[in-house]
């Protein structure tokens, strides 16, 4: 499984596509497509299985970048250990581009998701969830502010949105969680494309510039 996996990302990475073929995997393994059946039921399912494994590595990756702010002596203030928990997140981007764009780029033709890949998904982002929890803890989020900015209706969604997180977060919290959230797929996927100006593109300070505005923004 773990061969027919790697031939996948293979594939994916010389065609510049997020999609793949079984005939495609399995003529570069040198097996006939329906051998592969035996581990794979349908390209859906490697497909599934490639985003779960995904998911797992970047969620590996914060949960590491947060435990080292936390056990850091003195403790890293919540707020850079958000920028630092970014940071891994964009060297997890960066270091294989069909990976980021596979989990979070346009949805590949006839692919809809499992449960198993929206769970692995919730796992990556109940990291960043600890970490808007930190910085609420610390009294590093303006709630007052940030609740003035909401309108009733966006106001009940977060509240709603709170009421079924295990560790709840006031909405406002939320609200700055979304907007951190924004700024570093926003960030990642010009980077990532290839949308920003040449001399700006490759520049992890310019990154982490704009996560630490984002933390002083909230």
């Amino acid at each position: 499984m773990a061969e027919i996996k790697a031939a996948a990302w293979a594939d994916m990475a010389e065609s510049g596509s997020v999609d793949c073929s079984l005939r495609a995997v399995a003529r570069r393994l040198g097996m006939a497509p329906s051998a592969l059946y035996r581990y794979f039921a349908s390209r859906e399912d490697l497909l599934g299985a490639l985003i779960v494994d995904a998911f797992d590595e970047l969620t590996a990756i914060l949960t590491a970048a947060h435990s080292e702010c936390r056990a850091a002596t003195p403790p890293i203030d919540p707020g850079e250990a958000f920028v630092r928990v970014a940071a891994g997140y964009r060297r997890w981007a960066v270091s294989d581009p069909q990976r980021f764009r596979l989990t979070f780029g346009n949805p590949v033709g006839g692919y809809t998701g499992t449960p198993e890949t929206t769970a692995a998904s919730l796992r990556s982002t109940t990291v960043l969830l600890e970490v808007m929890s930190d910085m609420v803890a610390a009294g590093e989020v303006d709630q007052e502010r940030l609740t003035a900015t909401l309108s009733p209706a966006a106001a009940t969604r977060y509240q709603q949105w709170s009421d079924r997180l295990a560790a709840p977060l006031p909405p406002a919290a939320l609200a700055a969680a979304i907007t951190c959230y924004a700024a570093l797929h926003g960030a990642l996927q010009l980077e990532i494309n290839g949308h920003l100006p040449p001399m700006l593109n490759g520049e992890e300070g310019i990154f982490l510039a704009t996560m630490r505005q984002v933390v002083t923004a909230i």
